[in-house]
């Protein structure tokens, strides 16, 4: 188990995280710049926190109070950069050799052969950073982090410099490595679907701080902050406020039943869960704006009368599409809204 609890003052913001991860691999969601990298670099012994402790499987690597703060090279964590920070003047394998600081001298080229080939590397030993492409960079350095036999791995967004193609082949690859490691592990990344795809657990990180700690379904159905919801993907915030035991969605005017409503000041609802008709429990109507077109889909844009707010529903790319201007009736359930509340 990992234990973090730490303080540590950066330009913006202080970094405050205090979070627990077990087995199940964690993803740390959050826009750029929320203290995600930091964190990393905190738990690897890269950056010191100013305070606080961090614990992995009972020994503490880090304690402000006891005065403990373990090297890295102590540590046995393995952490892949987002730049993947091979050596530019060694070769693929005395990079991934670089990598073995717990294995034994005489032993060392051979983990490093075994790994070069099991990461579809064979042939290109002798090759330099330079001379490979931004797929076989990353898995030399993913060769050098399991080198060392870590106890906890440790991905910073490691797919966001590459492309649609090359992230699907690594995607699958990181989920592979993921799944058979015995230890813990945590991923970074702004990618809602990436960190669905790969992380059962999501921890969502906001100005320094976790706001939402969940398993990956319970997030998407309820993320509980606007922060969060716009991380997911959900197209549609709208501003609420609570009306006796309901909320008032004043834009699209509609009263919602809520017990303990006066908590939340937004509701989230996917374009998926908008249907253009009046089938569903809560109807309200509308004037087509503009028309989103992919080769799946069709996002119509709407507005009503009472507000400026745009409203984005998602169609089948076969839906005809109406001419602009054209009133439009939209409906949508109770089980679709994301109840949601502000974090300062």
């Amino acid at each position: 188990m990992l234990e973090v609890s730490i303080r540590k003052k950066l330009r913006n913001f202080t970094l405050d995280v205090d979070f627990k991860s077990c087995k199940n691999p964690l993803a740390l969601l959050g826009s750029s710049g929320s203290g995600k990298s930091m964190t990393l670099k905190c738990i690897a012994g890269i950056e010191k926190p100013d305070c606080g402790r961090i614990i992995l499987d009972g020994e503490t690597l880090f304690d402000s109070n006891q005065g403990i703060c373990l090297s890295p090279q102590k540590r046995r964590i393995g952490l892949l950069f987002q730049n993947y920070a091979l050596f530019p003047m060694m070769n693929v394998l005395q990079n991934v050799i670089s990598g073995c600081h717990n294995v034994p001298r005489k032993i060392k080229k051979e983990r490093a052969m075994q790994l070069i080939a099991h990461f579809g590397l064979t042939g290109l030993e002798k090759a330099y950073p330079s001379k490979l492409s931004g797929g076989q960079q990353q898995r030399v350095a993913i060769a050098r982090m399991i080198a060392s036999n870590p106890r906890l791995l440790l991905f910073d967004e490691p797919f966001s410099s590459l492309d649609t193609h090359l992230r699907r082949q690594l995607n699958r690859l990181v989920l592979d490595i993921l799944n058979d490691f015995d230890g813990c592990s945590i991923l970074v990344s702004h990618d809602s679907s990436e960190a669905f795809r790969l992380c059962s657990d999501i921890a969502v990180m906001e100005n320094g701080k976790i706001t939402v700690q969940k398993d990956r379904l319970s997030l998407f159905k309820n993320p509980e902050t606007v922060s969060a919801a716009q991380l997911i993907g959900c197209e549609n915030i709208l501003p609420a406020r609570s009306q006796d035991n309901a909320i008032f969605i004043p834009c699209i005017k509609t009263v919602v039943e809520k017990s303990n409503a006066n908590v939340f000041s937004a509701v989230g609802i996917s374009a998926n869960s908008i249907y253009p008709d009046k089938s569903k429990k809560y109807v309200f109507s509308s004037v087509l704006e503009r028309v989103i077109a992919s080769p799946y889909d069709t996002m119509l844009c709407v507005k009503t009368t009472y507000s400026d707010k745009e409203i984005l529903c998602k169609m089948p790319s076969d839906f005809k599409i109406p001419d602009l201007g054209t009133e439009l009736n939209f409906s949508f359930d109770k089980k679709d809204i994301m109840f949601l509340k502000y974090i300062k």
